[in-house]
């Protein structure tokens, strides 16, 4: 992704040129290429930096003066510096790793070199710059051979010496070849190419020029002219500094959008016109010499269907010649401005042994084109109709209208013309037919009678087959969307923008929401894509029981540049392992040692369900790969490496004692973003549409269940495994049972899997997740894990992960085992059968429940006030249920019921003491009365 345009008014050039030398050959070329490259990079049409902020150094006489310059010139820009050499460079003969760029007195002998400059000089002034870009071009090689057009020999590692942090260096040639200054040409080879394209542009739809465009479009010119290759190296994303615009560049009106958002204006949403899709589709097929042939539409995306005669006269081959694969035909797109042409092949498949359906693989798909919904022809007699076919007559294209009939014996489908209209003729052949009911194609013409106005139509659900076009189901059922479905992700656009500005910005992110919300689906079909297009790798990583740093060293080795052995990975991950761990400062050998071995412009860590890793008793694995990573990052000054990862609010707790990452919530989807969820994936579909009515009834069926986006996604996979030709059906969904239908199917399929000692604990979890409502009825009831035995709350996790039931964070929850647990619909009390069979025989027991909770509520209201604990006969029976099932009473329940019981025992036994203590009471001033009687 390239950046904005440098700032010229706060950016700096320093051009340092020599040509003349006491003891080097001279190059004049390099006077030309001064003169020449601050004109360009002064020119407002290329990028406009004024003139007094561009120094040339000219036969600079000393180092000093070129050093002055340097310093000056990081001093003062704050946007980006430019640093420009062209001379001889030079090698020093007691260490060949060092540059020296050559100056007018420069000298060297066998020993030492005499009035250069250390290239490691100027790179400490260029990398104590404040600007925020640096740019440094050398236009030298290392030798000090002299022969006729060198500019000096080359060593190794020119580019690795030359490198500053953060920066984009483009050298003039490879280690160890000649930088060339032809006798007779203006400039040096390297800059003459460089002047070149900074003039002219390259082509491409870049409207401004970045290093690495200028770099390869270098590099092929070079190349191809036999001439020394340059290098580039870039750190920091630096490839993508900008200093000029791109002259080549031609705006396109309209713009075509970004790639991953063209589904949402193609989907097939409410308000819609249809019929736009079939005057999007049409094409002409043309013959070699430009003639219209017949007509023909698009199905699919890249692939138009017509008549296999169509294509034969377009190929002039006879009737009775087969169709050969690869067959190259022309076609246009009449009704679209323009008429774009377009290139189609007649590819490996066809339509399935329909002799007279021919199908056509575009080339490159065209911007504003959009395959047609096919309908199915049953009962459609009497049906207004119409059709754009190219008569002899007329090759621009002529509308017809007409009557649908019914099919006959050939099982073609009838079509009378009307008589007003023009007359239908063989240039309407492979024309497709619109039914105004139904809204799609419901067949393309094949025959017609000599009058021509009877039409036979070969039928919309013999065009095309699943196994021709093998159209990818665009719903992933339960699962999440992989970053293979992203075309099919919609619905989180604003999400997917915040999100992704955030993990660009930041080395470090956690997308957080409830289990069902979709955070794997968001990162995986959406961010990650956007980032791998950025040039960022993007590396799972889990912890599965391994010790961080173990885990993470491994995942960083597995991404190093060297290519090692399994042996070397071995040791060097061992390596990385124990200076992770390491105590102290260790930020300088991680860089040296591993992050500056990362290539491109970095890579992305993704953890996912993070929870998962926090399920144990003890966190602190979760805790500590955090507290790597920030090693990392602090140790990563090229900002090569971040991480995202997903998980639920729990993990936030965990995190939170050390500084969490940057954190981005996200919520379940709302019923407008649901709508465009289901609907949009379905435009990628050859001719497929929804029913009229159908997603809005999946939405109302859907609810507002906390669960609602996995059971939308696994009915509309449902839909799609019974799916007509032309439509996902409403027969379809109710042959599902609609949206609680199919999911109460998953429900028991779940259920039938579990082991041994399962069923019953979930009977338990499920019965504890309700209460009974008005009449037969049940309803949900939200429960805090806290609150659960703790078997239940594992069997809790276990049912999340089938999604039968969602796990979300409580408000002020204080602890990551307190979450809120509940059914993910509660029409699954009603649809499934088994759950309808034991709520329904625990019904009484979950009335006595419901009272008992109500107690207990009312006694925490009231402060614990004794006096509304249990007692009497309401004690007695919570005892007696007690005893006929301890498994069935909560914790809070059962502390509730002894509380009471306990009371219960302390007052009979203050009873008891007051009895005999007024027994002795009486008996003793019974006795004293005696006594005074006697």
């Amino acid at each position: 992704m390239a950046e904005a345009l440098s700032e010229a008014d706060t950016s700096n050039v320093v051009l340092i040129g020599c040509h003349g030398f006491t003891a080097l050959e001279d190059l004049p070329a390099v006077r030309d290429n001064l003169i020449r490259l601050r004109e360009v990079l002064t020119d407002v049409g290329v990028w406009g930096v004024p003139g007094d902020r561009i120094e040339v150094l000219d036969q600079p006489s000393s180092e000093g003066q070129v050093v002055a310059a340097v310093k000056r010139a990081a001093a003062e820009a704050s946007d980006t510096l430019v640093v420009y050499y062209a001379g001889h460079g030079l090698l020093d003969p007691e260490d060949s790793n060092d540059l020296y760029l050559a100056l007018p007195e420069s000298r060297k002998d066998d020993h030492h070199i005499d009035s250069a400059i250390r290239y490691d000089t100027l790179k400490r002034y260029i990398r104590s710059s404040r600007a925020k870009r640096k740019v440094v071009l050398l236009d030298c090689c290392y030798s000090a051979r002299a022969m006729a057009g060198a500019m000096g020999s080359g060593a190794a590692n020119l580019v690795h010496k030359a490198d500053v942090d953060g920066t984009c260096l483009i050298a003039a040639a490879r280690e160890t070849a000649l930088a060339l200054a032809v006798p007779g040409e203006k400039y040096t080879a390297f800059t003459g190419v460089l002047l070149e394209f900074l003039e002219r542009g390259v082509e491409g739809p870049q409207e401004l020029l970045s290093m690495s465009m200028l770099y390869d479009a270098m590099k092929s010119s070079l190349k191809g002219a036999s001439r020394p290759e340059p290098q580039m190296n870039s750190r920091n994303a630096a490839a993508q500094i900008c200093i000029a615009r791109n002259r080549a560049y031609v705006p396109k009106l309209p713009s075509p959008p970004p790639a991953r958002r063209e589904l949402s204006a193609q989907a097939r949403l409410l308000g819609h016109d249809p019929v736009s899709d079939l005057e999007a589709s049409l094409v002409r097929v043309l013959s070699a010499t430009g003639e219209v042939v017949g007509g023909g539409f698009l199905v699919s995306a890249g692939v138009v269907c017509t008549c296999v005669y169509v294509v034969q006269d377009a190929l002039g081959l006879s009737s009775h010649t087969e169709l050969v694969p690869g067959s190259r035909v022309e076609l246009d797109f009449p009704l679209l401005d323009g008429r774009p042409r377009a290139q189609a092949i007649t590819p490996p498949w066809q339509a399935e042994e329909k002799k007279n359906v021919a199908l056509l693989q575009l080339e490159a798909q065209v911007p504003g084109t959009r395959p047609v919904p096919l309908v199915g022809e049953s009962d459609v007699w009497g049906h207004p109709c119409r059709t754009f076919g190219y008569s002899a007559r007329r090759g621009y294209g002529q509308w017809a209208a007409g009557v649908l009939r019914a099919r006959q014996d050939l099982g073609l489908l009838q079509m009378e013309t009307d008589a007003s209209g023009p007359t239908v003729d063989p240039g309407y052949g492979g024309a497709p037919v619109w039914d105004d009911s139904l809204g799609g194609v419901v067949g393309m013409i094949v025959a017609l009678e000599s009058r021509g106005r009877t039409v036979y139509l070969q039928p919309s659900a013999d065009l095309v087959d699943s196994r021709t076009l093998r159209p990818p189901c665009p719903f992933p059922g339960l699962a999440a969307f992989s970053e293979t479905q992203a075309d099919f992700f919609q619905g989180r656009e604003a999400d997917i923008d915040r999100v992704y500005a955030t993990v660009s910005r930041q080395p470090s992110t956690l997308v957080v929401g409830p289990s069902g919300c979709g955070k794997t689906s968001l990162l995986q079909a959406a961010v990650l894509p956007l980032l791998r297009a950025d040039g960022l790798g993007v590396i799972p990583m889990r912890l599965a029981g391994t010790p961080p740093a173990a885990a993470l060293a491994r995942t960083l080795v597995d991404v190093l540049t060297l290519g090692p052995g399994i042996v070397e990975r071995i040791h060097l991950a061992e390596e990385l392992e124990s200076l992770l761990e390491a105590d102290g400062d260790v930020s300088a050998d991680l860089h040296d040692r591993f992050l500056d071995r990362l290539d491109g412009a970095g890579h992305v860590l993704f953890v996912d369900q993070l929870e998962e890793e926090c399920r144990h008793e003890d966190a602190e694995p979760v805790r500590h790969l955090f507290r790597l990573l920030n090693r990392l990052f602090e140790a990563d000054r090229d900002n090569m490496l971040k991480v995202v990862a997903a998980g639920r609010p729990e993990v936030l707790d965990v995190l939170q004692d050390f500084g969490p990452p940057t954190v981005q919530f996200l919520a379940p989807l709302n019923a407008d973003d649901l709508k465009q969820a289901i609907t949009a994936p379905l435009a990628t579909a050859p001719a497929l549409r929804f029913e009229p009515g159908l997603p809005d009834r999946i939405l109302a069926d859907a609810g507002e269940a906390p669960g609602r986006m996995p059971l939308v996604q696994l009915i509309l996979t449902k839909l799609w495994d019974r799916r007509t030709p032309s439509a996902l059906t409403h027969d379809a969904y109710n042959s599902c049972g609609g949206v609680v239908g199919a999911f109460a199917v998953h429900a028991e399929n779940v259920f039938l899997m579990l082991s041994e000692d399962q069923p019953e604990r979930v009977r338990r979890l499920l019965v504890h997740l309700t209460r009974p409502g008005d009449g037969e009825a049940f309803v949900c009831r939200p429960v805090r894990t806290v609150a659960l035995a703790p078997e239940l709350v594992v069997t809790a996790r276990k049912l999340a992960e089938a999604r039968l039931v969602v796990l979300s964070r409580p408000p002020g929850g204080a602890s990551k085992e307190d979450e809120i647990v509940e059914l993910a619909h509660e029409a699954l009390t009603r649809q499934w059968p088994r759950l309808r069979e034991w709520l329904t025989e625990s019904r009484e027991s979950r009335l006595w429940h419901e009272a008992l909770r109500t107690q207990r509520e009312g006694w925490e209201l009231k402060q614990r006030d004794p006096a509304h604990l249990l007692r009497g006969p309401e004690l007695a029976e919570a005892h007696r249920r007690l005893a006929a099932d301890p498994e069935g009473v909560s914790a809070d329940e059962l502390d509730y019921i002894l509380l009471s019981g306990r009371r219960a025992r302390r007052r009979a036994s203050w009873r008891m003491t007051a009895f005999w203590t007024l027994a002795v009471l009486i008996t003793a001033a019974g006795a004293a009365i005696l006594k005074l009687a006697i």
